[in-house]
């Protein structure tokens, strides 16, 4: 077995202990309205919706390049089959069409080569099996739903998918495929 670090952002847990709390003659704390299970299923639903998104555009991405490509082919060639029959009219027209996506294509460009949206998909399901095991691991250590360790468990993995989502939302803003573009900074 390796002694390198899990390549899904995951630490160990690092979980703090509240064993002592109750030894210290303080009263215990209430747990609030906090269940663990509804928040990492959110955040395990989150996360699939935020997969499905990136796939959603990584098809639009790839639809946009074959049409924009397939017509400026397609123009450039029928411009110059146009041009040999002699019909000046259709070559013009053709070759313009040509011009016009390869303008669009050129105005509107992709991310790059190797998709950020594709390493997107595979990182949150990556991330989403890694908290479902762990969360799963917990459950069968802590048994009962209102245990602090539980809570704690829970709480340190919701930091752990924090941090990677942030880590994701990094490259893929650094992916935009208009830099000129500014964003709407309310989001």
């Amino acid at each position: 077995m390796s002694s390198e670090a899990p390549r899904s952002g995951f630490a160990a847990p690092d979980v703090p202990r509240f064993d002592n709390e109750a030894s210290e003659g303080s009263a215990p704390r209430g747990l609030g309205s906090f269940a663990p299970d509804a928040a990492i299923d959110e955040q395990i639903a989150d996360l699939e919706r935020w997969a499905l998104g990136n796939l959603a555009r990584d098809r639009r991405e790839k639809l946009r390049f074959w049409v924009l490509r397939g017509l400026a082919f397609l123009g450039a060639a029928g411009a110059g089959v146009a041009a040999g029959f002699g019909i000046s009219k259709l070559a013009i027209v053709l070759s313009g069409l040509g011009a016009l996506a390869i303008a669009v294509d050129a105005a509107w460009p992709t991310g790059s080569f190797r998709n950020p949206h594709q390493r997107a998909v595979y990182d949150l399901r990556e991330l989403q099996n890694t908290l479902k095991l762990r969360w799963d691991k917990v459950r069968l250590a802590h048994p009962d739903a209102a245990a602090r360790e539980r809570i704690a468990h829970a709480l340190t993995l919701l930091d752990a998918v924090q941090s990677k989502r942030e880590e994701i939302g990094k490259y893929l803003g650094n992916a935009e495929p208009s830099p000129g573009v500014q964003r709407d900074s309310r989001r």
